[in-house]
């Protein structure tokens, strides 16, 4: 494995030895043969930092040592499988490391392109990532699968193997491997980071964490029967068979309704500072705004992080980013709304947008709706949070709002691109039985029962919690795989569907070439009066084409000089024949042919006036081609 990018080292806490071996130890997809059969989440923190190893099958391959997409794969497996492929496929694979997690984990990278036709970096590329939010795991998936659908039909598939000739593509499955494992292997679940923070401005850091306490491996729904008019939940009589909850709020329910938690910290509230609090899709420098501020009248955003980049998972990101410019197309995905998701997130996209460019996002979002039949694809600021209708929490009309330190919005108004954040899975939101333009709880319970036997929901059984809890009933939809992600049935499609929307913007990549080269000598004109003639004695027009869907550079990559012009530039084997004045600068159109005129000064007595003539584009790029001049 070759290092292909200097490791960016977090500002790590210390752990101590016996945390250390058990973090990096056994494999993280089995039990450690011996006691403490424990994850360790890394980070020196007030709460708990060890949990029970909760043993998931649906972690488990359907065979050892076999690709499926049956099942989530551990860090350990993915990074078993990259170092695979590096090893067996060297002629257009390539594994690298590209940074450190907080944990001291290496964040580990694919490129994929036919090294005989080019350097990676010599060609146009697309970067698509998952795993940036620990519990989202069917992006990892995704990701997993597109690199495995490049390899597996790199040779035998004429698009794919043509798309690795001519591009490249950087796939980095799991940038967070900290939180990932966490999730994978544990009850606990949180959002991003699990660098330690102190949700509930006590001083503490994670002291409350959720807790299993029923010992069935995940964090459901606890409710405890208190009476008539004592509750904020009753149960929803619209599920025959008492399955289902409706929250009534404080004061006219018979239940409590909670998350399964104690509370630790002793401060009234459960499950209030859980591991970590920091959101790496928060962290970007675009829009960026802090967690808190002092007045109390200015944008804040939680989860941002101390400073933009200040999470060394998101540094990795743009570190790499703004060191291979030739990246066009980014996809960084999540779940699960499900939406075709991109910038912006802070205006409306018709105002802060060039028309151009959101011509062309449009029409990625229609190609994204065919491809994974998603419900929804748009910008964050107005599609995404105005997509219900109403405002879940509040019951009010939604209407736009806007999201700082985003990634998709660093991604076009910074660097340049066309950069989804795409949400993957749909919580089981399958079907609208009632036709009301909305999947109700009832509906999504419905959906599991007919489809996939009731499997996605424990009923509600009783045990005693303990404390001040008492007996209490655990139940309610699995918070990991239906909830938050796929189940492992139904997995493939999902990953698949997003896999192929990402070949696509893989596939609209700009591609330079040069078509063909004439020169002809110049014919005398006398100059103007006052202008002194150039020396050139040859003028060399030169036919370039775009073959990709994306022009070489969007508009607004143009605006903030992201890219360079593209540019023509000639060697001679004579040193007597040269350009004559400065490269003509240009930028092409997805599928657009030009001719550039280069006027040259050809010597004559040189015994050759062959010269090689090279197209270089930053994101389109590059293509050489020789030419001779004639006598």
């Amino acid at each position: 494995m070759s290092l292909r990018f200097p490791a960016i080292l977090a500002a790590a806490l210390c752990l101590s030895a016996a945390s250390a071996t058990a973090q990096r130890g056994a494999p993280r997809n089995e039990r450690p043969s011996g006691p403490p059969k424990v994850h360790v989440v890394p980070g020196v923190r007030t709460g708990p930092s060890a949990f029970p190893l909760s043993n998931y099958e649906q972690v488990k391959p359907l065979a050892a040592g076999q690709m499926d997409f049956k099942h989530y794969h551990t860090s350990v497996e993915i990074e078993q499988w990259l170092r695979k492929w590096a090893t067996e496929h060297s002629d257009f694979v390539e594994l690298y490391t590209v940074g450190r997690t907080f944990g001291g984990r290496e964040i580990l990278q694919l490129t994929l392109t036919d090294k005989k036709s080019g350097k990676d970096t010599d060609k146009p590329a697309a970067y698509f990532e998952g795993g940036r939010h620990s519990g989202e795991i069917t992006a990892t998936e995704s990701a997993l699968y597109l690199a495995w659908y490049l390899i597996e039909n790199y040779g035998k598939d004429a698009d794919v193997t043509a798309l690795l000739k001519t591009r490249t593509v950087y796939i980095r499955p799991m940038n967070n491997p900290d939180g990932s494992d966490m999730y994978r292997l544990t009850a606990q679940a949180n959002r991003s980071t699990v660098r330690p923070y102190d949700d509930d401005g006590d001083g503490l850091l994670d002291e409350d964490p959720p807790e299993d306490l029923d010992g069935d491996g995940f964090i459901r729904q606890l409710r405890k029967y208190v009476g008539a008019g004592k509750g904020d939940a009753i149960v929803d009589t619209t599920d025959k068979s008492g399955r289902l909850m409706r929250r009534v709020g404080a004061g006219k329910g018979d239940y409590l309704l909670m998350q399964e938690g104690i509370d630790n910290d002793g401060d009234g509230r459960v499950n209030e500072d859980g591991i970590g609090g920091l959101d790496l899709h928060r962290n970007y420098p675009e829009n960026w705004r802090p967690m808190r501020e002092a007045t109390g009248r200015g944008w804040t955003q939680g989860g941002a992080g101390e400073y933009p980049l200040s999470e060394p998972e998101t540094r990795a990101v743009v570190l790499f980013l703004m060191s291979h410019p030739n990246v066009g197309v980014v996809n960084s995905m999540d779940t699960a709304v499900p939406m075709m998701l991109r910038a912006p997130s802070t205006c409306e996209e018709t105002e802060c947008m060039y028309a151009t460019d959101l011509k062309l996002y449009q029409h990625f979002d229609s190609v994204g709706i065919a491809k994974t039949n998603y419900p929804w694809a748009g910008d964050v600021y107005r599609v995404y949070n105005t997509r219900m209708g109403v405002n879940p929490f509040t019951g009010d009309s939604a209407r736009p709002a806007p999201l700082f330190g985003h990634g998709p919005d660093f991604g076009y108004f910074q660097f340049g691109v066309v950069w989804y954040g795409d949400e993957l899975w749909n919580g089981g939101r399958e079907k609208d039985y009632n036709k009301d333009g909305r999947v109700d709880e009832y509906e999504v319970l419905r959906f599991c029962d007919e489809e996939y036997g009731g499997k996605c929901f424990k009923p509600w059984t009783k045990f005693n919690a303990g404390g001040t809890l008492g007996e209490v009933e655990a139940g309610g939809m699995n918070p990991k795989f239906w909830s938050q992600n796929a189940p492992p049935e139904w997995l493939e499609k999902w990953a698949r569907n997003e896999a192929m929307f990402n070949l696509y913007l893989a596939q609209s990549l700009p591609s330079v070439e040069i078509v063909s080269a004439t020169s002809a000598p110049v014919k005398a004109v006398k100059p103007a009066k006052g202008v002194k003639a150039d020396s050139a004695t040859h003028e060399i027009k030169v036919t370039i084409r775009n073959s990709g869907r994306l022009p070489t550079a969007l508009d607004m990559a143009k605006r903030v000089k992201i890219v360079r012009p593209d540019m023509i530039t000639l060697r001679a084997d004579a040193p007597n024949t040269r350009l004559i004045g400065r490269a003509p600068e240009f930028w092409v159109n997805g599928g657009e042919t030009k001719v550039i005129t280069l006027r040259v000064k050809a010597g004559d007595t040189a015994p050759s006036r062959k010269l090689t003539l090279r197209y270089v584009s930053t994101r389109g790029g590059v293509a050489e081609t020789t030419h001779e001049i004639k006598p």
